[in-house]
């Protein structure tokens, strides 16, 4: 049964098309989320309005793949995956022309989930090599004319019901840093950019399930850097890979990745099957026998259940990571085709969907950390927490004090870093699923929904939908802003 969102998307790989909109000068955007890795171009002027006939500078095809686009000066880097072969591409930041493309076969590739990317990792640069990381080799380094200079075979990943990988790679301290999944045997890996030879090796054997990309930060003048996964979030030193500290009690779903506000830590983390509010539980099995059985039977017949009635409804396009209510009766109750069900094990069932959608399980969180301390700071360190309005992939965005969080269906919440308090929340009148995670600069905010809505939004303590730009295919990977 497929239960993340994340990879619940579509069921076949998508023409990518980068867009670029004025003419550019030198700017970075060097690995997942930009240069700070919280979205933010601080110096950047977008336009507002874009689209297929405006403002529209280049446009060029590029090979199946969801990782987003990392830039250094005039260069654009990107992945994409055809068959057993794993692209790693750069493109001219002024024209679209590719500047060269390498493909590496492989003899195996990671097992994913059908909606889900061999290339879903993002790239990442440090102004002289880009670094690209695959579930089905490991990692690859290129100088920026394209030449291979090394790379580090590591295990395909052992991942949530081989749904496959999220995390990126990122660079801090001089290290180049990936996580791992092996199930017991999971790790956060630390080589050198220089030849990719380890550094230090973070075991993680419980507590790493997730989807999201390692942060960095600093404390009284050390890096740190930590990682998101289902319920706890944990620290560790840059310099030995050494575990610090760490924060239980997030929820069980981690796809997002923290934004980092000084020595604050704002982490989102959604349920197994979004929030409660998505879920529908069953109708009592009297009213279950008005709806799909006959008036008198002690039974329901499995059949005769519509296959569109919804047990969950994640608002995306086109139903990705919905949850019918047949499916459902299978995965929590174990029910067969050709079953008939009687009150008993009806009433048994809806109690556990019931339970579920509003338990632990499906718990939505967000937590402010303050960074530091040691061991268990769950009681310590968090300065607030909140359950409602948090989205199941996006990753948080801040701008000037404030923290959005952008939900499935056009939901828009704003709270305030400070305090936790709700601001405003508020639809943006451009449904569909929410996965690519938001970008800021020049006080506006771009939203991209998986129907290609691109909606810019003004950052105030009011929701201001300034415009909504048609591009006309699936956006899912996150934009990248510089210059204009």
């Amino acid at each position: 049964m497929k239960l993340l969102p994340f990879l619940d998307r579509f069921g076949v790989a998508f023409l990518a098309v980068t867009t670029f909109l004025v003419p550019l000068q030198a700017a970075h955007w060097p690995g997942f989320r930009g240069l700070a890795a919280n979205g933010v171009a601080t110096d950047a002027h977008p336009p507002l309005h874009f689209g297929a006939s405006s403002n529209l500078l280049w446009k060029a095809d590029l090979p199946p793949g969801l990782s987003s686009p990392v830039i250094w000066d005039n260069h654009v880097f990107l992945t994409g995956t055809v068959g057993k072969e794993l692209i790693t591409l750069c493109l001219d930041r002024d024209t679209g022309k590719q500047r060269w493309e390498q493909r590496v076969p492989v003899p195996k590739t990671e097992p994913v989930h059908a909606a889900n990317s061999r290339a879903t990792p993002t790239p990442v640069t440090d102004g002289k090599s880009v670094f690209a990381y695959f579930g089905s080799l490991g990692l690859l380094a290129y100088d920026f004319e394209g030449k291979e200079r090394w790379r580090k075979p590591l295990p395909i990943p052992k991942t949530f019901q081989n749904q496959g990988t999220g995390t990126s790679p990122i660079l801090a301290e001089g290290k180049l840093i990936v996580f791992v999944q092996l199930g017991n045997e999971s790790h956060l890996l630390a080589v050198d950019p220089a030849d990719g030879h380890e550094l230090w090796k973070a075991a993680m054997p419980v507590h790493n399930n997730t989807y999201s990309t390692p942060v960095a930060w600093q404390e009284d003048g050390k890096t740190f850097v930590g990682l998101t996964c289902a319920a706890r979030f944990t620290a560790f030193s840059v310099s030995d890979g050494k575990e610090a500290w760490w924060v239980n009690d997030i929820a069980r779903q981690a796809c997002s990745t923290p934004i980092v506000a000084g020595d604050r830590l704002v982490i989102a983390t959604a349920g197994m099957l979004g929030e409660a509010a998505n879920i529908t539980p069953p109708p009592s099995f009297n009213d279950a026998i008005k709806q799909f059985g006959v008036a008198g039977e002690d039974s329901i017949a499995y059949a005769s259940i519509p296959k569109d009635i919804l047990y969950t409804d994640r608002q995306t396009s086109g139903g990705q990571g919905n949850m019918t209510l047949r499916q459902a009766l299978r995965f929590f109750g174990g029910v067969k085709d050709g079953e008939r069900i009687d009150r008993q094990k009806w009433e048994g069932i809806r109690d556990r969907l019931t339970s579920f959608g509003t338990g632990k399980g499906n718990q939505t969180v967000v937590l402010c950390v303050r960074t530091g301390g040691k061991e268990d700071v769950s009681a310590s360190r968090v300065l607030w927490k909140e359950s409602k309005g948090v989205p199941e992939v996006p990753s948080p965005l801040l701008v000037q004090g404030r923290v959005y969080f952008f939900r499935s269906g056009g939901m828009l919440a704003c709270r305030d870093l400070e305090t936790g308090k709700l601001v405003y929340e508020g639809r943006l009148n451009a449904p569909g699923g929410y996965y690519a995670s938001p970008v800021a600069a020049h006080g506006h905010l771009y939203l991209a929904s998986d129907k290609g809505t691109l909606t810019v939004v003004k950052a105030r303590d009011a929701l201001e939908v300034l415009a909504r730009n048609e591009l006309g295919e699936p956006v899912f990977a996150s934009p990248a802003i510089v210059d204009g």
